[in-house]
């Protein structure tokens, strides 16, 4: 199944045709519906709320408002910022700030390249 976005009332239209008599399992009603089992699963499991969200935003806010205007500020003067350079800027911020649990991991360093548009 191709991954989709569906949206809060896509959701509920969804689960409310779940709710009905239709003597199907969960397995076949998916493929009925076109949608991954694991979403309808997971859509269930959080009726509550459906549209609950996905991605968080910044653990260490100030400290990727900081890095992103450094990273901002390099480029703008025409230098490149490799991915090394930002991780080892970010563990000094870190450091310095007393943020010993801060890990500037590839998988961060990607997350914090999208939530600031630094391709």
């Amino acid at each position: 199944m191709v991954q989709h976005s569906y949206s809060k009332h896509q959701k509920i239209r969804v689960l409310k045709r779940w709710k009905e008599p239709h003597g199907l399992t969960l397995r076949d009603f998916a493929r009925r519906e076109k949608i991954g089992k694991s979403c309808i699963s997971r859509w269930i499991r959080n009726e509550a709320n459906p549209v609950a969200i996905k991605r968080r935003g910044a653990v260490h806010p100030e400290l990727e408002k900081e890095l992103a205007r450094w990273v901002l500020e390099e480029r703008s003067v025409g230098l490149k910022v490799c991915d090394s350079h930002i991780r080892e800027t970010a563990l000094e911020i870190a450091k310095r700030d007393d943020l010993a649990e801060f890990r500037a991991s590839v998988g961060w360093l990607v997350n914090f390249k999208k939530r600031h548009k630094l391709n």
